[in-house]
Parts: C-alpha cells; structure tokens; sequence
C-alpha cells in the first residue's frame, strides 16, 4: 500500500496496512532543531545545511532521509510559517529579534534561547481609530504559490506521498489578535469592546480567506490534508467562555471553511492544544474532519473515551506519546509502552494518523525519539 492510499484510507475512516505517520508534514507535528540535529547524528544520517521553516518555534525543514527512515507519509507543501516574506532577524541587546508581518517583535534570548516570543504589538488600544490607522498585512505574492505549485505538482506526480498544505498567514482567528495586541489587552477587549474585537477578527478572516483562495486557485487541486490553526484551549479547558466563541469566532471559522472548501476537497485539519474535547462537536458542525494534536496530558483528554465518543465523525491527528512528561522524561521503554496504549486506544477502525502530542521539543533523547517511530511502524500494523 502506498502512502497515499494509507492516509486517504486512514482519513475516510478505514483500516490501512497499518498507521500513517506523521512527523514534519505540519507546523504543529515537527521537531525542534535542538533535538532534531541530534536525532541525525544518532542516526547515522547525513548533517544536510539546515532550512528554517518556522523561526518561532524553531523548526527546521525535515529532510527526505530522517523522514524515509521514521516511515513518515505525508509531505508539506508550504513556505515558511508567519514569518515570510523578508524575515530580517537582528541583534537587540541580549536577544535576537524580528518584526513578523503582522508588525509585532518577537524576540529570543542569545543564551540558551530556544523559541521567539512576542514582545511588542503595533495595536496600543482597543479602538477603532487603532484599527484605522494599523498596517494590515497582505497575503503572499503570486510567484510564491506559483513556486508551490510547481513542488506539488511534481510530488502530487511523481511521488506517492499524501500532500499537505496551508495558507494561513498567523494564528488563528481568535490566536491572531493576542498576537497583535497581547493577549491580556485581546481577552479583555472581547469582554469590554465587543465590537472592535469583532471588527478586527472579521478584518483577519478576510485576510486568511484571500490568501486561502490566492493558494487553493493553484495547489488545491493537489492537496490531500489543509491545515488550519486556533488554540481555544488551554491545560485545563477553555480560554474563553463557550458562549463568546460560538458567538463571535465560530462564525468567522465558518466562512473560512466554507470559503475553503469551494476550492479543494482536501480533508480540513484543525489544531488547538489543550483540553479540547468539549470543542469537538464545533468542529464537527464547522466541517473539520481532523483534530490536532490530542494532548493527551490536558484534562478530559482520555484517547479511549475520545475515540468511543468521537471516532465515527473525526480523525485524530496526534495524540502517540505525551510530549510534556513521557518522551522528554521516561526511558525508551517507557516511551515505547506509552505509544502502544495510545494506537490501542486510537487506531480501531482508522481516523487516526499517528504524530506526537505537537512538536517535539528541544532536547528530548534521540533514543526516545527512535523508540517512538519504530514502535508506531512496528506495532501499527492492522491485522488483515
């Protein structure tokens, strides 16, 4: 079975040979540079010059060798994240820094720095003569989803990978304005300004929905997963009251999908760390076929009970091995035992594609790393 065939089958709901596996076809299921040059060198493979995909989180490209060697079956079809185009990454005192596009700065200690935060916020108050008066960003140039369409095009041909791919220009809709503005300042505007918040979320999804149609005009043809992002959730539950997001950032999410899914039939790819399981009936009546990354350490998130509940009408794209406490923490073996208890969980009856609990981080054992793909390749298999 090829790739292609595992994932589709996987994502419709059906049993493949074994598991897809995912490790880099997103933003939000890749590795730290910091652990994944070591994981190179443990394996023997090639030390390629490394590309950055993603600044802030510090995520490297994953080369074809490391993604061949873990089984992986998806390839990402996208640029870098956020930061594109012209990332000028300076020195500020004790920090590197930059001016992403939306024009905030996000900066990372030189010593021992191992992600970019956001700093600074180019919208001071919470009115709309603020919002007259900001910068808004523009999608990306046509030659940059012409340059994509050329790479999916000839993977789309040439290869027998399943394709990812997004056009979401920053966070999401309700993550993007705490990236603009601070979080504190965003949280409290929702409640104390209702309508600028609104003003400004619906000015983002126009955004999001013009750079999506600039992209899906020319890859949507090619695309098996598009991938979209909005963390709601937090450790514990929600990060705002239900009501204010079905209220005011559902919506918004609607005619994004909607917009979207005139352009592609891809499956559509919803991240949001944190105890998400009371968001996933959204998710389902918004049209999202996928749940990204089951952090399975997050309250309420129990994989058997999440895939009894909800395992007829969304896949889980995630949840393989706890990133906050067994892979940084536990032994190989350890790891390994953890990652079978999830695909049992997980696996029956597909909707599962197995990834980490999001990106792997900085330093984690490259042993562990290996016990995690290995056993996922070795133990996913589904018994004809």
């Amino acid at each position: 079975m090829t790739p292609r065939e595992r994932v589709l089958l996987a994502l419709n709901h059906k049993e493949p040979d074994r598991i897809p596996i995912d490790l880099g076809g997103t933003i939000v299921s890749s590795i730290a540079k910091s652990s994944y040059v070591p994981l190179k060198q443990h394996l023997g493979l090639p030390q390629e010059e490394i590309t950055m995909l993603d600044y802030v989180q510090q995520l490297p490209y994953v080369d074809e060798a490391l993604m061949q060697r873990l089984g992986v079956d998806l390839r990402m079809v996208q640029l870098p994240a956020a930061t594109a185009p012209g990332l000028n990454i300076f020195e500020d005192g004790d920090y590197y820094a930059f001016i992403d596009r939306w024009g905030s700065k996000l900066h990372m200690p030189k010593q021992g720095g191992l992600y970019f935060d956001w700093v600074e916020f180019p919208v001071k108050e919470a009115t709309m003569e603020a919002l007259d008066n900001y910068q808004w960003p523009r999608p990306d140039p046509p030659e940059y989803n012409d340059k994509l369409a050329e790479q999916a095009r000839y993977l789309y041909e040439n290869t027998d990978y399943a394709l990812v791919g997004s056009a979401v220009i920053g966070g999401g809709i309700f993550e993007q304005p705490a990236r603009t503005m601070g979080l504190e300042n965003f949280l409290m505007a929702l409640v104390t300004e209702p309508a600028f918040a609104d003003r400004l979320m619906d000015k983002i999804t126009d955004i999001y929905i013009e750079s999506c149609n600039n992209y899906l005009d020319k890859l949507g043809k090619y695309l098996h997963v598009f991938t979209f992002w909005d963390d709601v959730a937090g450790q514990n539950g929600w990060l705002i009251k239900p009501d204010t997001f079905r209220k005011m950032i559902k919506p918004k999410q609607r005619r994004l999908v909607e917009a979207i899914k005139k352009k592609t039939d891809a499956k559509l790819f919803y991240h949001s760390c944190g105890a998400t399981r009371d968001l996933i009936p959204d998710l389902i009546d918004l049209g999202f076929d996928i749940l990204n990354p089951v952090q399975v350490s997050a309250k309420g998130m129990d994989t058997k009970r999440l895939k009894q509940d909800f395992g007829r009408d969304i896949t889980f794209w995630g949840g393989g091995v706890d990133t906050q406490r067994v892979l940084p923490f536990g032994t190989p073996q350890e790891v390994a035992d953890e990652v079978k208890r999830r695909i049992d969980d997980l696996a029956p009856g597909g909707g599962f594609v197995f990834a980490a609990v999001h990106n792997i981080q900085a330093f984690v054992p490259p042993e562990n790393i290996v016990a995690v793909f290995d056993t996922a390749l070795e133990y996913g298999r589904y018994k004809s």
